[in-house]
């Protein structure tokens, strides 16, 4: 069989490589399947080749799963990056380039590389330079130097998620957050005699439904401008739970919905007046044997079968 020209295979090897961006940015490639991708039916020999091609132009990055060697499809713009960087400089992007957005530190960056403290930090100042890495602060370990790519966001294990700023807890902003949720929590909890007046200092009824639940409370915070953070309703969720532990919110509705724990000033609160027996229009009746009774009386009975 004739020897397939090397113009051939850098042919073959531009449209394997395209095929390969269309899988997902993660995807491993095996040999096999990259034969498969090979236009011509060459056998093995040319599909080295080809692979071989690939490897040379930076276009495959060679990885090892288990015992098996794997490929996986450089971007077109990471190849840019790469073209003009010294061999040192490609060895240690690549290296933060696997950390992904959990980033490496500095020190198991050089016990990788086994490169000199001197030439590393040199060639780690002109990847920064470069703006193609970047140096990240660590809330679990703030005293180490983690290098991660330049367009990167850090994980959550590395930055501390949305209450934390420059690794440190931004206080303020959960204090602000917290008491903007407890005042809206408080204006869904207590019923007003008419729109944009205040409570009326009663309560709902046994079984009101309308208290707000977690999805509307995220929702609420999310287009009421309260922060440019991008917050999870995980987030949120959060943020209650600290609320129901200082005793500003309690959960309701079988754990569904929030209400908030009044303590209006001049207004003497207990279990009484939270009951419906200290609400009752007809309490003056009630009586065992009377017209109504704690027995029979079904204000009373649902406020006791209330999940809370």
């Amino acid at each position: 069989m004739a020897q397939v020209p090397q113009s051939t295979v850098k042919e073959y090897a531009e449209r394997v490589y395209e095929q390969c961006l269309q899988a997902p940015s993660d995807y491993l490639f095996s040999v096999d399947e990259l034969q498969e991708l090979t236009p011509a039916k060459g056998g093995l020999e040319l599909a080295s080749r080809v692979i071989n091609e690939l490897l040379r132009s930076r276009q495959l990055q060679p990885l090892t799963q288990g015992s098996q060697s794997v490929f996986k499809a450089v971007p077109k713009d990471v190849i840019e990056k790469v073209k003009n960087m010294s061999s040192d400089e490609e060895m240690l992007y690549g290296y933060i380039q696997d950390a992904a957005r959990e980033g490496i530190w500095s020190k198991t960056l050089k016990t990788k590389s086994n490169m000199h403290a001197t030439t590393m930090t040199k060639c780690l100042k002109t990847l920064e330079q470069k703006r193609y890495i970047k140096v990240v602060q660590s809330v679990k370990y703030p005293t180490r130097k983690i290098y991660m790519l330049w367009e990167l966001t850090p994980s959550i294990e590395v930055s501390g998620g949305p209450w934390f700023t420059d690794s440190e807890l931004d206080h303020e902003f959960i204090n602000e957050l917290l008491t903007a949720m407890s005042k809206f929590i408080a204006s869904k909890s207590l019923p007003r005699s008419k729109p944009g007046s205040g409570p009326t200092g009663a309560s709902y009824p046994p079984g009101y439904t309308g208290y707000p639940t977690l999805n509307q409370i995220y929702l609420w915070v999310k287009n009421s401008n309260l922060t440019e953070v991008d917050l999870a309703e995980a987030d949120i969720k959060s943020l209650l739970d600290v609320l129901v532990y200082d005793g500003k919110a309690e959960r309701v509705l079988g754990g569904t919905a929030y209400r908030a724990v009044r303590k209006a000033e001049n207004m003497s609160v207990n279990g009484f007046t939270e009951s419906p027996c200290g609400r009752c229009p007809v309490f003056n009746l009630c009586k065992e044997g009377g017209p109504v009774s704690a027995s029979n009386c079904k204000y009373f009975e649902d406020w006791l079968n209330l999940e809370l």
